[in-house]
């Protein structure tokens, strides 16, 4: 009992010691909960009273203050769990101190729970207050308060978790270094030196691997295992998602504790000399230059690459120059003296020679990235992403995980994957024959697509549940596409990559007919545009590769969606879906002309009066030749040899001229809408020849 009350006094006492620290903390979590509270509903109320979601929309914002949408909150933990935890320990970078608090008949275990304990104290309880004091302001601007309450306990233990997960790092930072700045430094590299290591693989797979594709780069740095070693993942998992599982906090929890123990270690054997030194422990100077001048060396050795059309040799240089002088630069923060910065370390020669080592075998690529292919026995299931194709392609609202190559790649399950994996294997086999690098040169998958090359990403889930991502690039030959061909055919794909799967037929309110004369919305009734959506979409699903491969796209059919956003019928996507209409849809074309709105085609010749043909330059992007043509038989050829978008581009071996733009002037007994649809253009091999002549003078 005695000890008890000796430990309470003892906090009390350096309650008192801190109590600007304390005074501090109240103050500013009464800005952030009841004043933050106050000023965001009566700024609601200044715009929104007497309408009819008022209640509703302060009642959202108070949820969203009080429990995880707080932003202010995540910045507060991360200074505040550094503050408090240099404040409670800042005499261990002083001698005088350091002897004083380690001359009183107290254990070193107690001391250091007693300052520990004041640290947690100065943010817990002014925190606690300052959250019930914001509720009570909630229910005093006549914010809904139904489930409130146990949001903010969720809110506050998730919170509290975190704040004790950083508060351990920053004492251990402290404990670690012998000064302020050092102390800073270990600080800032607890919190990001997972990023640091993922954002270094993720962007050296990037530069030297043609295969690689991004699945955990920069913009989503914490999806790769790495990433997540960071303290930050968890901020960001909060702030993504506005919510964490309870088992989550649960395990944040208990590696607090386990940094708890460790705090608890190192000050036992702390020696009370180190406050002098930048790095208490001695044997801890060359494994922290290794591990911090390894990955910064890299990262800088990619930038000067870069900077010189991604250059092996500048790699190579930028990665040495800058690791002998991180060395350097480290050496003289643990010793600040010149003359021992300069004198050989064995720990610097390891770096130069891991290095080294490293740019070898990247360039050889050593570890066979590249080459990779699972053997198809552990192959559970495929997924592909065919640039093109999928690109091609609007999804409405609710498919949001269709766009964009990984989204599609990690939502998307092929189980007849043969044709996945045969086309893959032969693209290995290509980078095992060419591996597409010069001597000197750095290439990426992204650089090496061409007018004649397809590129496409895989994604191959194992057995054991391991994920594979993969890009790879194949010539457009007659074999490659007939594999594209079966892979477009099976229905497993088809049905995951066709935008008018994802459309709920309930929802359609309204219809826009393009075609090549004209884009307008139609009059049709709901029904018959139900209907029209009911029919396109069989002989879309019905239709296949070797048949759009021969067929052109005559216009499109634009059906808008409705959405009850109360019941979160949100996502991102487009409020409509645009189906592409082939010549070959004879029941789509014929029930749009029952209904009056028969579409052009490109052999309604007769009903042409000019064609206006425009050439932009490649380098320049400015507008160069135009030809105006007028001749019947050249208007047929001009017809014949057109394309209205890209969506025929996979289809086909050629692709879309861009440089060249065709716009169709039709006769005034035809023309019924000053809009004109769209423009059109040539596939790079059926330009005719008098019109490249043309413009040529």
């Amino acid at each position: 009992m005695t000890s008890k009350n000796c430990f309470s006094k003892m906090i009390v006492r350096d309650l008192k010691e801190r109590g600007v620290w304390l005074i501090s903390s109240i103050i500013l979590f009464l800005l952030i909960y009841p004043v933050q509270i106050l000023m965001s509903l009566d700024a609601i109320a200044s715009y929104m009273k007497g309408e009819e979601e008022f209640y509703s929309k302060i009642t959202e914002q108070f949820s969203s203050l009080m429990s995880f949408g707080n932003e202010i909150m995540y910045v507060v933990i991360v200074i505040m769990a550094f503050l408090l935890a240099m404040s409670g320990f800042w005499y261990v970078y002083s001698g005088v101190k350091t002897d004083f608090y380690h001359s009183l008949p107290i254990k070193r275990e107690k001391l250091f729970l007693e300052r520990y304990v004041t640290g947690i104290l100065i943010f817990i309880v002014p925190y606690f207050i300052s959250l019930m004091l914001g509720y009570g302001a909630g229910i005093m601007k006549e914010a809904g308060t139904s489930g409130i309450l146990s949001l903010c306990a969720k809110g506050f233990i998730t919170n509290v978790v975190l704040f004790l997960l950083l508060y351990n790092l920053a004492v251990l930072g402290v404990l670690l270094t012998g000064n302020l700045f050092t102390g800073v430094l270990a600080y800032g590299a607890f919190l990001s030196y997972g990023i640091l290591l993922e954002s270094t693989i993720s962007l050296t797979k990037y530069t030297f691997f043609t295969t690689y594709i991004e699945n955990s780069r920069l913009s989503q740095t914490f999806e790769g295992k790495l990433g997540k070693l960071s303290p930050l993942y968890v901020f960001d998992m909060i702030l993504s998602n506005n919510n964490i599982s309870m088992k989550d906090v649960s395990v944040v929890f208990g590696i607090s504790v386990l940094f708890l123990v460790i705090c608890i270690s190192v000050y036992k054997i702390r020696p009370t000399e180190a406050y002098h030194k930048s790095i208490a422990f001695k044997k801890l100077q060359p494994i922290i230059k290794v591990v911090v001048v390894l990955p910064i060396s890299a990262c800088v050795g990619i930038l000067s690459s870069e900077i010189v059309g991604r250059n092996f040799i500048w790699y190579v240089g930028g990665l040495l120059v800058t690791a002998v002088l991180l060395s350097f630069a480290m050496e003289f923060l643990y010793y600040l003296d010149i003359r021992e910065c300069i004198r050989p370390k064995i720990s610097t020669g390891l770096i130069l020679g891991m290095l080294v080592i490293m740019a070898v075998a990247l360039k050889l690529d050593l570890i066979g990235f590249d080459t990779y292919l699972p053997k198809e026995s552990r192959v559970k299931n495929m997924s592909i992403y065919i640039n093109g194709l999928n690109s091609c392609y609007d999804y409405p609202e609710g498919a949001g995980e269709m766009y964009g190559t990984t989204s599609f790649l990690q939502n998307t399950r092929i189980e007849e994957f043969d044709a996945i994996y045969q086309l893959a294997k032969k693209a290995v086999a290509i980078q095992k024959e060419d591996k597409r690098t010069a001597d000197s040169e750095i290439t990426a998958a992204s650089e090496i697509t061409d007018s004649e090359e397809l590129y496409f990403s895989v994604r191959y889930e194992m057995k054991n549940g391991k994920e594979v991502y993969r890009g790879y690039c194949i010539p457009k030959d007659e074999e490659n596409l007939k594999l594209i061909a079966d892979i477009y055919d099976n229905w497993e794909f088809k049905r995951q990559v066709l935008p008018v799967e994802y459309v709920k037929e309930e929802k359609i309110s309204s219809l826009d007919i393009a075609d090549l004369q004209s884009s307008h919305t139609s009059e049709l009734s709901k029904e018959t545009i139900k209907k029209l959506f009911k029919t396109c979409k069989n002989e879309w699903e019905s239709a296949t590769y070797e048949q759009l491969s021969n067929d052109k796209v005559l216009g499109f059919l634009r059906f808008y969606l409705d959405y009850d956003r109360e019941n979160g019928d949100y996502d991102t996507g487009s409020r409509y879906v645009s189906v592409p209409v082939y010549s070959s849809f004879q029941q789509t074309r014929k029930l749009l002309e029952q209904n009056g709105c028969k579409m052009m085609t490109f052999e309604d010749y007769d009903k042409v009066e000019r064609i206006e043909i425009s050439q932009y330059d490649d380098k320049t992007g400015d507008l160069g030749g135009i030809l105006n043509v007028t001749d019947e038989n050249q208007i047929r050829e001009i017809l014949e040899a057109l394309y209205i978008t890209d969506n025929s581009e996979i289809f086909n071996i050629s692709t879309i001229n861009y440089q060249i733009e065709v716009q169709i002037d039709w006769k005034s007994e035809v023309f019924t809408n000053t809009d004109g649809f769209c423009s059109c253009y040539f596939r790079a091999d059926e330009v005719p020849e008098f019109v490249t002549k043309a413009l040529e003078e």
